[in-house]
């Protein structure tokens, strides 16, 4: 199945953060160092998929933004037997390893290729979504402008009461809990053996380093949730939550919207 095509990027555009997506080699170790800790967010993805508002054997389709290698698309199209998973990426490498699903669920799950930063980043051709979902991505971008605006553009792509789901990374809302997580982080990480910084393994580079008043990450929880609603979605809420991750989102209104 080939993967469909939205706007390319930039060939000058720079990359937005550590992470080097075009790299054979770096999407390889990272989805390896992820794929060990899917056992861990099996009981977030699980708890997406109580928050959908439809039953176990609808007929749906479902955007996954920023797919990757399809960890949540699988868990929710082994969920609901008669969904359909669009994932969508901007990594080639990182598609590619999500290509192999197709062989296990057929047409119930497609690749989409486009860049987050473009307005025709959404596959609009399918119509609209049932819901949209969204795993470890949207933090990337490290622009909380353009997060706003995607928030307004997956709204205005769901189906009335549709509802969108995003598991991500978040900054702590003080700076006193900024030094308190990164301790439980770094406690963390040496009882558990830590491993070598992705980054650094590769040769592609470090991550910009937070500073007492600039988190790792593009917003707090607070505005996140602040976003969700701006963009207008209903019921906004944050659903799960551990120091720098969490589980938050929203429903589309019933009312019937126009399509932007």
């Amino acid at each position: 199945m080939r993967i469909r095509r939205g706007s390319r990027a930039r060939g000058d555009r720079p990359r937005r953060d550590h992470h080097d997506w075009a790299s054979e080699t770096y999407v390889d170790e990272w989805v390896r160092r992820q794929q060990a800790e899917d056992p861990s967010r099996a009981e977030r993805f699980q708890l997406i998929c109580d928050l959908f508002p439809f039953p176990n054997d609808a007929t749906v389709t479902i955007l996954d933004v920023g797919a990757g290698y399809g960890p949540v698309s699988t868990f929710i199209l082994d969920r609901y037997p008669h969904a359909t998973c669009l994932a969508q990426d901007g990594s080639a490498p990182m598609l590619n390893r999500a290509r192999h699903l197709v062989a296990k669920y057929g047409e119930r799950f497609k690749l989409h290729q486009s860049d987050l930063f473009e307005v025709s980043w959404l596959p609009r051709q399918f119509g609209r979504f049932d819901a949209a979902v969204s795993s470890s991505c949207l933090h990337n971008l490290r622009d909380f402008k353009r997060i706003r605006e995607i928030y307004g553009e997956i709204c205005a792509q769901l189906k009335p009461g549709g509802a969108f789901l995003n598991a991500d990374l978040i900054n702590a809302p003080t700076a006193a809990l900024h030094q308190r997580y990164d301790g439980v982080a770094t406690t963390r990480r040496h009882r558990e053996g830590a491993s070598e910084d992705l980054a650094t393994l590769v040769g592609h580079g470090n991550r910009s380093p937070a500073t007492a008043t600039r988190g790792p990450f593009p917003a707090t929880l607070d505005q996140h949730l602040a976003a969700l609603k701006a963009a207008g979605f209903k019921d906004v809420d944050c659903f799960w939550k551990e120091l720098r991750r969490a589980v938050f989102g929203g429903y589309a209104s019933l009312k019937e919207r126009p399509q932007r």
